[in-house]
């Protein structure tokens, strides 16, 4: 038989078009990251059952590697079906960043729809809210937990919340005459002695806009002075500093006898743990509120009744509660500063007007 000799240079190239796609474009590295979190992801419309439904869904990761992916296959939804999830390409940061899903169909009823998320070695379940069809969106559940709002109200994309920052229990600081005043003396928040300030609890208007599908920020906000959140009874909440960006420490002596205390136009807030909702209301791991950045708020134990480990920088993290058992980033009080939030929101703030 004849041997037939090739050229070595087309011998060579015949070897090099065999190397390994591996469809990142970065050689023979993968697209990986540490976390992926549904809990916190985010679509930009609202889903109506019978109705066709196009959105990007937004999926926050961290800890990404830099590198370039590919498109997806279609993830089909359980729970509610009809609809599709797939994944954008795009490039990975290094560090934290967020994934763009493309979910399209018609959702075949009202309820939940869920899809099973995996990229770069990490999986979750990312859930759309489908409202039913022939009425207006439909309030989640968990917001009515907040029993001291004068209203809530629900557009498909934020949740308005109104209050008038009046606490369901006995305060030091209610004027006399009212049924709720209650002297108090000895020791408050942390065992310091407690001394009064000079204001007086007093009605107030207050309106927080918060979204229903919070997302991490790309760029941390501070929290401002005033409210940055609601508590469960009504009652705003307050960052870690004083009046005037000062440590709170020079404050903590005048919180009453279930560590709140008023400003001096009369409105009640907490900066620490809301010691009624933990010790009456509720308890030490239950849900406490929201931030203005749609967030949830927990006490200062988990569910198994361990400290919280692992907070970030804004004093939160991510995991599976009784509220959101998909898993969502929350924050946590605590015994120490910050005592609620650290460096900033951690999502995008709504709005609060007063």
């Amino acid at each position: 038989m004849k041997r037939i000799l090739l050229p070595i240079s087309l011998i060579v190239f015949a070897c090099l078009s065999c190397k390994k796609d591996t469809g990142t474009g970065a050689g023979s590295t993968s697209a990986s990251i540490t976390a992926l979190s549904c809990g916190s992801g985010s679509f930009s419309a609202i889903a109506t059952a019978g109705t066709a439904y196009s959105a990007t869904a937004t999926v926050p990761y961290s800890g990404g590697n830099g590198v370039s992916y590919s498109a997806g296959t279609a993830v089909s939804s359980t729970g509610v079906t009809g609809l599709t999830a797939t994944l954008q390409a795009g490039t990975l940061a290094s560090g934290t960043g967020n994934l763009s899903y493309a979910v399209s169909g018609t959702p075949s009823a009202a309820g939940t729809a869920s899809f099973a998320i995996s990229f770069g070695g990490q999986s979750c379940s990312l859930s759309l809210t489908v409202n039913a069809s022939g009425g207006g969106p439909t309030l989640p559940a968990v917001y009515n937990k907040i029993y001291g709002a004068t209203s809530i109200t629900f557009d498909g994309t934020w949740v308005t919340i109104k209050c008038n920052a009046l606490p369901d229990h006995k305060s030091h600081y209610y004027p006399v005459g009212n049924p709720l005043r209650e002297v108090f003396s000895g020791t408050t928040f942390s065992g310091v002695t407690f001394m009064a300030n000079p204001n007086t609890i007093s009605t107030q208007n207050i309106t927080l806009k918060i979204p229903v599908a919070p997302a991490v920020a790309a760029t941390h906000a501070a929290t401002p002075m005033g409210v940055i959140g609601v508590g469960l009874n009504g009652v705003p909440l307050f960052n870690q500093y004083a009046a005037g960006g000062s440590p709170l420490t020079g404050e903590i002596t005048s919180f009453d006898q279930w560590w709140g205390h008023p400003q001096q136009t009369g409105m009640y807030h907490y900066h620490v743990e809301p010691l009624y909702l933990t010790t009456v209301k509720a308890s030490k791991w239950a849900l406490m509120g929201f931030l203005l950045d749609g967030f949830p708020v927990y006490g200062p134990k988990e569910e198994n009744n361990t400290d919280p480990t692992g907070l970030d920088a804004y004093h939160g993290h991510t995991h599976a509660t009784i509220d959101f058992p998909s898993g969502i980033y929350h924050y946590h009080f605590t015994a120490t500063a910050p005592y609620l939030n650290g460096n900033g929101f951690y999502g995008t703030a709504g709005t609060v007007t007063q």
